[in-house]
């Protein structure tokens, strides 16, 4: 994913209950492109946060996010990443932010309408899990030489299950072969 920039994501910028990361932004994309593939590139985010005021240069980035994920999303080549921080990161950092994506990606759902009704066990399954992960608590963190590897564990897991969940919500249609 390209280094992109919402300057309204930050802090002092923030107003009502708009994104607050990056990670919960592009969670909350995902959300929206499993359940609706068909959503508007131009203003998708007004559909999911009413109090999130992008600026112009935010417009265009927003755009792209929304191209490279829906693309990404779409491909064969299963090339999706989540928006999460560098490695070089304290590890509770980075699962704060993968909680954050994870809080995205239920809303996004959510919002898009998605019914529990829709989805497979393994997606139900999938879904749970997603919610177990937005409460981590990493103030009790305590670090040890296996959480690095569980860390990138848990984030394949993520990414190949949101991969499982949008292939689920968007069957491939049968093509009209009829012969005459």
């Amino acid at each position: 994913m390209s280094e992109l920039y919402f300057p309204s994501l930050r802090p002092e910028n923030q107003e009502g209950d708009g994104p607050s990361t990056t990670a919960e932004l592009q969670g909350a994309l995902c959300g929206l492109l499993c359940v609706n593939p068909g959503a508007s590139r131009t203003d998708w985010h007004n559909v999911l946060f009413e109090d999130f005021y992008p600026e112009t240069q935010e417009k265009r980035d927003l755009e792209t996010l929304f191209d490279e994920t829906l693309q990404s999303l779409s491909s064969h080549e299963f090339d999706f990443s989540l928006a999460l921080p560098d490695d070089h990161l304290p590890l509770p950092s980075r699962l704060t932010a993968m909680a954050e994506w994870c809080q995205g990606l239920i809303y996004g759902l959510g919002v898009a309408g998605l019914k529990d009704d829709n989805l497979s066990a393994e997606g139900q399954e999938y879904l749970e899990d997603v919610i177990k992960i937005v409460q981590i608590n990493t103030h009790d963190l305590e670090e040890t030489d296996d959480d690095e590897a569980n860390f990138e564990e848990l984030a394949e897991y993520l990414r190949m299950g949101l991969l499982m969940l949008f292939t689920e919500l968007q069957p491939i249609e049968p093509e009209n072969n009829t012969e005459h």
